[in-house]
């Protein structure tokens, strides 16, 4: 089995337990359709793995709501990282409007890891509405060396300059977790990392040695 990180979307063989036990009918029901939940910053327990899933608003002009529950580590069935943003805009479940078809086009080309979390990655899980043309892209970049991160973050901040949407998203570096790429391309000194079981600020120049 693949280790297990942020974003990482896992199946389960039984539902989860919701943190709202008002929530029960809605987390039984995704757990019987197949569908996945992803995996969220842990909390307490170290057995049990805290999880979460998002429901297409009803009315249309309300936010998609999201749902946090909790299963114990043996319920885990499958283990995938979240679809590659070339998977997304080739679903069939979403009809990707010519600049997002065209960013993955760039993506390809650039050679970059792209994936995508968020309402594109869960319209294409789901079917369901969850984004729009205007919809901003969360996308998570997987990098290993300083230069990978520098080539990203060039990458980005020339695409963000020219698409209708917002990129919004994360760069993930080994060993420390997650950070916004455009707090990477900031001047700060210290950037707050998110890993999957710690929030931390770190100095600029440890994160490469």
């Amino acid at each position: 089995m693949m280790d297990l990180h942020r974003h990482t979307l896992v199946w389960l063989t039984k539902s989860p337990q919701p943190e709202l036990e008002r929530d029960v009918v809605e987390s039984d029901h995704w757990h019987r359709q197949g569908r996945p939940f992803v995996v969220c910053r842990q909390q307490g327990d170290p057995d049990r793995l805290s999880l979460g899933f998002c429901l297409v608003a009803k009315q249309r002009d309300s936010k998609p709501r999201r749902f946090a529950v909790q299963t114990l580590r043996e319920n885990i069935l499958r283990v995938e990282n979240p679809p590659s943003l070339f998977e997304v805009v080739h679903s069939n479940a979403i009809a990707a409007p010519t600049t997002l078809r065209k960013l993955s086009q760039e993506v390809v080309s650039a050679g970059l890891d792209v994936h995508v979390f968020g309402s594109w990655m869960w319209q294409m899980l789901t079917r369901d509405p969850y984004a729009s043309a205007s919809s901003d892209l969360d996308i998570l970049i997987k990098v290993g060396t300083k230069a990978e991160a520098s080539r990203a973050i060039t990458f980005l901040k020339q695409e963000a300059s020219e698409l209708p949407f917002s990129i919004d998203g994360e760069l993930s570096i080994p060993r420390l977790g997650e950070v916004h790429w455009r707090e990477y391309c900031s001047d700060a000194p210290s950037l707050l990392f998110k890993s999957l079981t710690s929030v931390q600020m770190i100095s600029r120049g440890d994160i490469w040695k």
